[in-house]
């Protein structure tokens, strides 16, 4: 069956020269104004990855086109921009918010030369979540699973649920690999502490036809890309398979 195209962004650019080592992760306001309006344009309205593949709740009968719209890592400027864009033309999204973090800065990935960015506070979140915003794991310190042991892997995703539940009153249904570095092995653990789901990037083609309930794949939306590529984008986030996957699946399979 076909997965809803859940395309993923992470920060905004807000003028100049970008200074990070992943600009095509970046976009201006501008540009995802014109996005929405495009999708609003062909008939796409945003959904939850809980009304898109599952959740906790009442399962709500989905748009004709649905699209789910993911920000990774939590910063500040989605309140500054995404916020009041989406809320212009009628979009929700999910975000993935690293909770050892909140409120602080993103200073995971500055070993590898990336800038350090202003993330969202409790209170920013709290009322995000209240006004319908999905929020979701990005772990507790988005270290990648694949220099963790079992161990570790588990204390991340188990601390990080724990924390959005104290805070926001809900668990989380689901979590986005950090840096999306996963593996078979680290599916199964996901599953095993407590989470809906988990949220994967297309590599290559071959993604496309491999997606269930913990690699769910996301198309990268690229911020220096054009609106003609961005519906291409859209298109290829359309054919992306799905299979779902019961825990005891994913006990088996993997």
């Amino acid at each position: 069956m076909r997965q809803v195209p859940i395309l993923m962004y992470h920060w905004f650019r807000e003028g100049g020269r970008s200074a990070s080592r992943s600009p095509q992760l970046e976009i201006t306001p501008d540009l995802f104004e014109r996005q929405l309006r495009q999708l609003r344009q062909r008939g796409y309205r945003g959904v939850s990855l809980a009304q898109a593949i599952g959740g906790s709740g009442t399962r709500t009968p989905l748009p004709a086109k649905p699209v789910v719209i993911t920000f990774d890592d939590g910063t500040a400027d989605f309140w500054i921009h995404a916020r009041p864009a989406l809320k212009r033309h009628g979009f929700t999204a999910t975000l993935f918010v690293v909770t050892g973090h909140v409120g602080g800065e993103s200073t995971w990935d500055e070993r590898l030369g990336e800038p350090a960015r202003k993330l969202l506070s409790w209170e920013q979140l709290e009322r995000l979540a209240e006004a319908g915003f999905e929020i979701g794991s990005h772990t507790h310190s988005h270290r990648p699973f694949t220099e963790l042991t079992d161990e570790g892997v588990r204390l991340e995703l188990t601390r990080s649920r724990d924390v959005l539940r104290e805070r926001l009153g809900a668990a989380p249904d689901y979590v986005a690999y950090p840096r999306g570095f996963y593996s078979p092995h680290h599916k199964r653990l996901v599953c095993e502490t407590g989470y809906r789901g988990a949220c994967a990037v297309v590599l290559g083609w071959r993604d496309l036809h491999n997606s269930d309930d913990y690699e769910l794949k996301r198309v990268t939306i690229k911020g220096e890309e054009s609106l003609l590529r961005f519906r291409l984008r859209l298109l290829l986030a359309r054919r992306v398979r799905y299979q779902p996957r019961t825990e005891a699946s994913v006990a088996v399979k993997h």
